[in-house]
Protein backbone atom coordinates (compact mmCIF):
# COMPACT_ATOMS: atom_id res chain seq x y z
CA UNK A 1 0.00 0.00 0.00
CA UNK A 2 1.14 3.54 -0.56
CA UNK A 3 2.29 5.61 2.44
CA UNK A 4 1.39 9.66 2.82
CA UNK A 5 3.59 11.47 4.88
CA UNK A 6 2.25 14.85 6.12
CA UNK A 7 4.41 17.63 7.25
CA UNK A 8 4.18 21.33 8.10
CA UNK A 9 7.15 21.74 5.52
CA UNK A 10 9.22 20.17 2.92
CA UNK A 11 13.11 21.39 2.19
CA UNK A 12 14.83 20.35 -0.95
CA UNK A 13 18.32 20.54 -0.39
CA UNK A 14 18.74 20.77 -4.33
CA UNK A 15 16.41 24.28 -4.59
CA UNK A 16 17.55 25.20 -0.63
CA UNK A 17 13.33 25.93 -1.25
CA UNK A 18 11.14 24.75 1.79
CA UNK A 19 7.00 24.21 0.59
CA UNK A 20 4.32 24.63 3.41
CA UNK A 21 1.69 22.05 4.61
CA UNK A 22 3.50 19.63 2.64
CA UNK A 23 3.02 15.78 1.61
CA UNK A 24 5.52 12.81 0.57
CA UNK A 25 3.92 10.40 -1.17
CA UNK A 26 6.00 7.00 -1.65
CA UNK A 27 4.72 3.54 -3.24
CA UNK A 28 6.83 0.42 -3.52
CA UNK A 29 9.44 1.56 -2.23
CA UNK A 30 9.82 4.85 -4.08
CA UNK A 31 8.53 8.38 -4.67
CA UNK A 32 5.72 9.00 -6.46
CA UNK A 33 4.78 12.84 -5.88
CA UNK A 34 6.42 15.17 -3.19
CA UNK A 35 4.81 19.15 -2.51
CA UNK A 36 1.89 21.19 -1.15
CA UNK A 37 -1.03 19.40 -0.37
CA UNK A 38 -3.07 22.03 -2.69
CA UNK A 39 -0.94 20.34 -5.31
CA UNK A 40 -0.74 16.61 -4.56
CA UNK A 41 -3.51 14.47 -3.48
CA UNK A 42 -2.82 11.01 -1.73
CA UNK A 43 -4.60 8.07 -2.90
CA UNK A 44 -7.26 7.30 -0.94
CA UNK A 45 -6.25 3.59 0.40
CA UNK A 46 -2.62 5.39 1.20
CA UNK A 47 -1.29 4.74 4.99
CA UNK A 48 -1.18 7.87 6.41
CA UNK A 49 2.02 9.34 8.31
CA UNK A 50 1.60 11.79 11.05
CA UNK A 51 4.42 14.55 11.21
CA UNK A 52 2.85 17.68 11.67
CA UNK A 53 5.03 20.08 13.31
CA UNK A 54 8.00 18.93 11.29
CA UNK A 55 10.42 19.77 8.17
CA UNK A 56 10.48 16.68 5.87
CA UNK A 57 13.88 16.41 3.91
CA UNK A 58 15.64 13.51 1.97
CA UNK A 59 17.41 11.02 4.34
CA UNK A 60 21.02 11.92 5.23
CA UNK A 61 23.60 10.02 3.92
CA UNK A 62 27.57 9.64 5.87
CA UNK A 63 29.96 9.06 3.33
CA UNK A 64 32.43 7.49 6.00
CA UNK A 65 31.81 5.32 8.56
CA UNK A 66 33.15 1.78 10.36
CA UNK A 67 29.79 -0.11 11.40
CA UNK A 68 31.71 -3.00 12.70
CA UNK A 69 34.14 -0.32 15.04
CA UNK A 70 31.79 0.13 18.31
CA UNK A 71 33.20 3.75 18.38
CA UNK A 72 33.92 3.54 21.84
CA UNK A 73 38.01 4.37 21.43
CA UNK A 74 40.99 2.00 21.01
CA UNK A 75 41.75 -0.16 24.74
CA UNK A 76 44.14 -2.97 23.13
CA UNK A 77 43.40 -5.49 25.55
CA UNK A 78 39.67 -5.73 25.12
CA UNK A 79 41.05 -5.64 21.08
CA UNK A 80 42.54 -8.86 21.77
CA UNK A 81 39.64 -10.36 24.24
CA UNK A 82 36.92 -10.03 21.07
CA UNK A 83 35.95 -12.61 18.76
CA UNK A 84 35.59 -11.71 15.39
CA UNK A 85 32.34 -13.28 15.30
CA UNK A 86 31.47 -10.80 18.20
CA UNK A 87 33.18 -7.88 16.22
CA UNK A 88 31.21 -8.15 12.91
CA UNK A 89 27.99 -8.25 15.40
CA UNK A 90 28.44 -5.00 16.55
CA UNK A 91 27.17 -3.62 12.97
CA UNK A 92 23.46 -4.35 14.49
CA UNK A 93 23.81 -1.66 17.17
CA UNK A 94 25.80 0.31 14.61
CA UNK A 95 23.49 -0.27 12.00
CA UNK A 96 20.08 1.00 14.12
CA UNK A 97 21.78 4.10 16.27
CA UNK A 98 22.98 5.42 12.78
CA UNK A 99 19.78 5.19 10.97
CA UNK A 100 17.45 6.17 13.81
CA UNK A 101 19.99 9.88 13.55
CA UNK A 102 18.62 10.27 10.34
CA UNK A 103 21.51 8.72 8.20
CA UNK A 104 19.08 6.10 5.78
CA UNK A 105 22.38 5.73 3.59
CA UNK A 106 25.96 5.06 3.95
CA UNK A 107 29.38 4.22 2.43
CA UNK A 108 31.15 1.96 5.01
CA UNK A 109 34.89 2.65 4.46
CA UNK A 110 36.05 -0.82 5.65
CA UNK A 111 35.73 -3.40 8.07
CA UNK A 112 32.27 -4.65 7.20
CA UNK A 113 31.71 -7.32 5.16
CA UNK A 114 29.28 -8.10 2.29
CA UNK A 115 26.76 -10.03 4.87
CA UNK A 116 26.09 -7.14 7.03
CA UNK A 117 24.28 -5.21 4.07
CA UNK A 118 22.78 -8.37 3.17
CA UNK A 119 21.17 -9.17 6.69
CA UNK A 120 20.14 -5.37 6.62
CA UNK A 121 18.56 -5.75 3.44
CA UNK A 122 16.53 -9.24 4.49
CA UNK A 123 15.21 -7.32 7.36
CA UNK A 124 17.18 -9.00 10.06
CA UNK A 125 17.52 -6.28 11.70
CA UNK A 126 17.31 -2.09 10.87
CA UNK A 127 19.76 -0.44 8.84
CA UNK A 128 20.50 1.93 6.50
CA UNK A 129 21.74 1.44 2.71
CA UNK A 130 24.89 0.45 2.38
CA UNK A 131 28.03 1.43 -0.27
CA UNK A 132 31.02 -1.00 1.10
CA UNK A 133 34.89 -1.13 0.97
CA UNK A 134 34.68 -4.17 3.09
CA UNK A 135 38.65 -4.00 2.77
CA UNK A 136 41.25 -0.77 3.98
CA UNK A 137 43.93 -1.48 2.08
CA UNK A 138 47.58 -0.10 3.01
CA UNK A 139 51.25 -1.02 2.56
CA UNK A 140 53.73 -3.21 5.04
CA UNK A 141 54.06 -0.65 7.76
CA UNK A 142 50.96 1.55 6.64
CA UNK A 143 47.98 3.17 8.20
CA UNK A 144 45.94 -0.70 7.77
CA UNK A 145 48.75 -2.64 9.03
CA UNK A 146 48.04 -3.41 12.53
CA UNK A 147 51.00 -5.38 13.53
CA UNK A 148 52.36 -4.06 17.08
CA UNK A 149 56.15 -3.96 17.96
CA UNK A 150 55.16 -6.73 20.50
CA UNK A 151 54.60 -8.74 17.11
CA UNK A 152 50.49 -8.86 17.80
CA UNK A 153 48.55 -8.13 14.77
CA UNK A 154 44.85 -6.34 16.03
CA UNK A 155 43.50 -6.71 12.54
CA UNK A 156 39.98 -4.14 11.95
CA UNK A 157 38.09 -7.35 10.93
CA UNK A 158 39.74 -10.78 10.93
CA UNK A 159 36.61 -12.52 8.99
CA UNK A 160 37.37 -14.65 5.97
CA UNK A 161 34.95 -12.63 4.01
CA UNK A 162 37.18 -9.31 4.64
CA UNK A 163 39.94 -9.91 2.57
CA UNK A 164 44.20 -8.85 4.15
CA UNK A 165 44.63 -5.36 4.11
CA UNK A 166 48.60 -5.74 3.53
CA UNK A 167 49.43 -5.37 0.09
CA UNK A 168 52.96 -4.44 -1.71
CA UNK A 169 53.70 -4.04 -5.48
CA UNK A 170 51.47 -4.00 -8.37
CA UNK A 171 50.80 -7.15 -9.49
CA UNK A 172 49.72 -8.16 -5.84
CA UNK A 173 47.80 -5.04 -5.76
CA UNK A 174 45.47 -6.11 -9.02
CA UNK A 175 44.95 -9.31 -7.55
CA UNK A 176 44.00 -7.89 -3.90
CA UNK A 177 41.53 -5.57 -5.91
CA UNK A 178 39.64 -8.35 -7.45
CA UNK A 179 39.81 -10.40 -4.39
CA UNK A 180 38.00 -7.15 -2.47
CA UNK A 181 35.50 -7.04 -5.24
CA UNK A 182 34.67 -10.50 -5.22
CA UNK A 183 33.86 -9.99 -1.77
CA UNK A 184 31.36 -7.52 -2.37
CA UNK A 185 33.02 -4.28 -2.41
CA UNK A 186 31.45 -1.11 -4.32
CA UNK A 187 34.65 1.26 -3.42
CA UNK A 188 38.14 0.13 -2.89
CA UNK A 189 39.56 1.77 0.06
CA UNK A 190 43.50 2.85 -0.31
CA UNK A 191 45.26 4.38 2.58
CA UNK A 192 47.87 6.31 0.32
CA UNK A 193 49.25 8.51 3.93
CA UNK A 194 49.53 7.27 7.58
CA UNK A 195 47.04 8.24 9.67
CA UNK A 196 46.33 8.71 13.66
CA UNK A 197 44.87 5.37 14.79
CA UNK A 198 47.73 3.17 13.41
CA UNK A 199 50.84 2.31 15.77
CA UNK A 200 53.59 2.97 12.74
CA UNK A 201 53.20 5.49 10.59
CA UNK A 202 52.94 9.25 10.65
CA UNK A 203 50.00 11.40 9.07
CA UNK A 204 52.41 13.42 7.55
CA UNK A 205 54.11 10.49 5.49
CA UNK A 206 52.63 9.41 2.32
CA UNK A 207 52.24 5.74 1.37
CA UNK A 208 51.43 3.10 -1.70
CA UNK A 209 53.63 4.11 -4.56
CA UNK A 210 52.46 6.25 -7.75
CA UNK A 211 52.34 2.70 -9.96
CA UNK A 212 50.57 0.87 -6.93
CA UNK A 213 47.98 3.47 -6.57
CA UNK A 214 47.35 3.31 -10.37
CA UNK A 215 47.32 -0.11 -10.69
CA UNK A 216 44.53 -0.13 -8.06
CA UNK A 217 42.17 2.71 -9.99
CA UNK A 218 42.84 0.67 -12.99
CA UNK A 219 41.78 -2.50 -11.83
CA UNK A 220 38.81 -1.20 -9.82
CA UNK A 221 37.16 1.02 -13.15
CA UNK A 222 38.04 -2.37 -15.31
CA UNK A 223 34.97 -3.85 -13.02
CA UNK A 224 32.99 -0.37 -12.63
CA UNK A 225 34.27 0.68 -9.15
CA UNK A 226 35.85 3.78 -7.84
CA UNK A 227 38.68 4.70 -5.60
CA UNK A 228 38.83 6.57 -2.23
CA UNK A 229 41.94 7.26 -0.14
CA UNK A 230 42.65 7.88 3.25
CA UNK A 231 45.06 10.86 2.59
CA UNK A 232 46.17 12.71 5.76
CA UNK A 233 49.75 13.91 4.64
CA UNK A 234 49.73 16.45 1.53
CA UNK A 235 51.90 14.14 -0.81
CA UNK A 236 49.44 11.33 0.04
CA UNK A 237 46.74 13.59 -1.31
CA UNK A 238 48.33 14.61 -4.37
CA UNK A 239 49.67 11.68 -5.23
CA UNK A 240 46.07 9.80 -4.55
CA UNK A 241 44.58 12.71 -7.25
CA UNK A 242 47.36 12.39 -9.44
CA UNK A 243 46.91 8.41 -9.75
CA UNK A 244 43.28 9.14 -10.48
CA UNK A 245 41.29 8.44 -6.40
CA UNK A 246 37.86 9.74 -7.20
CA UNK A 247 37.20 10.67 -3.06
CA UNK A 248 40.07 12.22 -0.73
CA UNK A 249 39.50 10.99 2.99
CA UNK A 250 40.26 13.22 5.84
CA UNK A 251 42.71 15.76 4.18
CA UNK A 252 44.45 17.12 7.15
CA UNK A 253 46.95 18.69 4.89
CA UNK A 254 45.84 20.57 1.66
CA UNK A 255 47.10 23.44 0.26
CA UNK A 256 45.86 25.92 -2.96
CA UNK A 257 47.81 22.96 -5.31
CA UNK A 258 46.04 20.79 -3.97
CA UNK A 259 42.63 22.67 -4.08
CA UNK A 260 43.48 23.09 -7.78
CA UNK A 261 44.09 19.11 -8.35
CA UNK A 262 40.28 18.71 -6.58
CA UNK A 263 38.62 21.16 -8.85
CA UNK A 264 40.61 19.79 -11.94
CA UNK A 265 38.15 16.74 -12.48
CA UNK A 266 35.10 14.96 -10.58
CA UNK A 267 36.82 14.41 -6.75
CA UNK A 268 35.59 15.23 -4.08
CA UNK A 269 36.70 15.83 -0.18
CA UNK A 270 35.01 13.91 2.36
CA UNK A 271 36.59 15.82 5.53
CA UNK A 272 35.82 13.64 8.31
CA UNK A 273 36.14 16.58 10.78
CA UNK A 274 34.47 15.37 14.08
CA UNK A 275 36.97 12.22 13.92
CA UNK A 276 39.84 13.52 15.80
CA UNK A 277 37.76 15.45 18.22
CA UNK A 278 36.35 11.30 19.16
CA UNK A 279 40.11 10.72 19.13
CA UNK A 280 40.85 13.47 22.18
CA UNK A 281 37.55 12.43 23.89
CA UNK A 282 38.02 8.83 23.97
CA UNK A 283 42.01 10.00 25.12
CA UNK A 284 40.64 12.08 28.22
CA UNK A 285 38.30 8.55 29.12
CA UNK A 286 41.35 6.45 29.11
CA UNK A 287 40.30 4.96 26.26
CA UNK A 288 43.07 5.92 23.52
CA UNK A 289 46.86 4.89 23.69
CA UNK A 290 48.66 7.44 24.17
CA UNK A 291 50.67 7.80 20.74
CA UNK A 292 47.16 7.71 18.74
CA UNK A 293 45.88 10.28 21.67
CA UNK A 294 49.37 12.92 20.63
CA UNK A 295 48.75 12.38 16.82
CA UNK A 296 44.73 13.43 17.36
CA UNK A 297 45.20 16.17 19.32
CA UNK A 298 48.70 17.48 16.79
CA UNK A 299 46.65 17.26 13.32
CA UNK A 300 43.26 19.28 14.33
CA UNK A 301 44.64 22.99 13.98
CA UNK A 302 45.73 22.14 10.59
CA UNK A 303 42.73 20.26 9.74
CA UNK A 304 40.68 22.92 10.02
CA UNK A 305 42.23 24.97 8.39
CA UNK A 306 42.83 22.85 5.30
CA UNK A 307 38.87 22.18 5.18
CA UNK A 308 38.29 26.13 5.40
CA UNK A 309 40.68 27.00 2.46
CA UNK A 310 39.13 23.58 0.34
CA UNK A 311 35.61 25.07 0.83
CA UNK A 312 36.72 28.66 0.12
CA UNK A 313 38.26 27.33 -3.04
CA UNK A 314 34.43 25.37 -3.99
CA UNK A 315 35.98 21.89 -3.41
CA UNK A 316 33.06 19.40 -3.76
CA UNK A 317 32.54 18.22 -0.03
CA UNK A 318 30.54 15.39 0.87
CA UNK A 319 29.66 14.70 4.36
CA UNK A 320 31.65 11.64 5.91
CA UNK A 321 31.91 11.53 9.81
CA UNK A 322 34.33 8.28 10.07
CA UNK A 323 31.74 6.93 12.61
CA UNK A 324 33.48 3.72 14.56
CA UNK A 325 35.99 6.36 15.15
CA UNK A 326 33.15 7.65 17.79
CA UNK A 327 29.39 6.24 18.61
CA UNK A 328 27.54 6.11 16.10
CA UNK A 329 24.78 7.99 15.64
CA UNK A 330 26.31 11.04 16.88
CA UNK A 331 28.14 11.74 13.78
CA UNK A 332 25.67 14.85 13.15
CA UNK A 333 28.17 17.04 14.85
CA UNK A 334 29.76 17.02 11.33
CA UNK A 335 27.15 19.72 10.10
CA UNK A 336 28.20 21.76 12.70
CA UNK A 337 31.84 21.69 12.01
CA UNK A 338 31.46 22.48 8.79
CA UNK A 339 29.26 25.03 9.11
CA UNK A 340 32.26 26.83 11.21
CA UNK A 341 34.78 26.68 8.85
CA UNK A 342 32.36 28.76 6.41
CA UNK A 343 30.26 26.52 5.13
CA UNK A 344 26.74 27.61 4.71
CA UNK A 345 23.66 26.10 6.13
CA UNK A 346 22.57 24.57 2.70
CA UNK A 347 25.59 23.55 1.43
CA UNK A 348 25.81 21.57 4.68
CA UNK A 349 22.59 19.75 4.19
CA UNK A 350 23.97 19.35 0.31
CA UNK A 351 26.96 17.71 1.47
CA UNK A 352 24.76 15.03 3.56
CA UNK A 353 22.37 14.30 0.44
CA UNK A 354 22.47 15.84 -3.10
CA UNK A 355 26.76 15.69 -3.43
CA UNK A 356 26.68 12.95 -1.66
CA UNK A 357 24.67 11.21 -3.33
CA UNK A 358 26.50 11.53 -6.33
CA UNK A 359 29.70 11.33 -5.20
CA UNK A 360 29.28 7.33 -3.43
CA UNK A 361 27.11 6.57 -6.70
CA UNK A 362 23.87 5.88 -4.69
CA UNK A 363 21.29 6.71 -7.19
CA UNK A 364 17.90 7.51 -6.01
CA UNK A 365 19.13 8.92 -2.64
CA UNK A 366 19.20 11.96 -1.06
CA UNK A 367 16.64 13.52 -3.31
CA UNK A 368 12.63 13.21 -2.25
CA UNK A 369 11.77 14.13 -6.10
CA UNK A 370 9.77 11.89 -8.10
CA UNK A 371 11.54 8.18 -8.80
CA UNK A 372 13.80 8.71 -5.65
CA UNK A 373 14.15 6.21 -2.73
CA UNK A 374 11.35 6.26 -0.21
CA UNK A 375 13.64 7.55 2.29
CA UNK A 376 13.05 10.78 4.86
CA UNK A 377 13.22 12.39 7.98
CA UNK A 378 11.56 15.22 9.78
CA UNK A 379 12.49 17.54 12.16
CA UNK A 380 11.21 20.24 14.68
CA UNK A 381 11.76 23.38 12.52
CA UNK A 382 14.13 25.02 9.86
CA UNK A 383 17.03 23.00 9.72
CA UNK A 384 18.38 25.72 7.69
CA UNK A 385 17.83 28.03 10.83
CA UNK A 386 19.19 25.70 13.30
CA UNK A 387 21.55 22.76 12.28
CA UNK A 388 21.49 21.39 15.11
CA UNK A 389 17.86 19.74 14.09
CA UNK A 390 20.13 17.43 12.19
CA UNK A 391 23.07 17.62 14.26
CA UNK A 392 21.54 15.49 17.22
CA UNK A 393 19.75 12.41 16.97
CA UNK A 394 17.30 13.41 19.72
CA UNK A 395 16.12 15.96 17.11
CA UNK A 396 15.30 13.75 14.33
CA UNK A 397 11.85 12.88 15.25
CA UNK A 398 10.87 10.51 12.66
CA UNK A 399 12.69 8.55 9.91
CA UNK A 400 10.97 6.93 6.82
CA UNK A 401 13.03 4.22 4.59
CA UNK A 402 11.32 2.82 1.86
CA UNK A 403 8.42 3.63 2.94
CA UNK A 404 8.46 2.40 5.87
CA UNK A 405 8.49 4.34 9.41
CA UNK A 406 11.60 2.61 11.72
CA UNK A 407 11.50 5.77 14.06
CA UNK A 408 8.63 8.20 15.28
CA UNK A 409 7.87 9.90 18.12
Amino acid sequence: MPTAVFGDALYDPATAETVRDAVVIIDDGRVVAAGARSQVKPPADATRVDAEGLTLLPGLIDSHVHLCFQGRGLDLGESLATPPSLLTLFAVESCRNTLEAGFTTVRDAGGTPHGIRLAVDRGYFPGPRMRLAVTVLSQTGGHADQHFPCGVAVDFNPMPDVPPSVVDGVEPMRQRVREIIRSGADWIKLCTSGGVLSPGDSPHHATFTLDEIRAAVEEAATQGRKVMAHAQANQGIRNALQCGVSTVEHGIWIDDDVCEMFLDGDRALVPTLVAPQWVIRHAENGRMPKWAADKGRAVIADHEASIRRAIEAGVKVAFGSDSGVGPHGTQGEEFLLLHKLGMSPDNCLRSATTVAAEVIGAAGAGSLGEGSLGDLIGVPGDPLADLELVAKAANVHLVVKGGEVVKAR
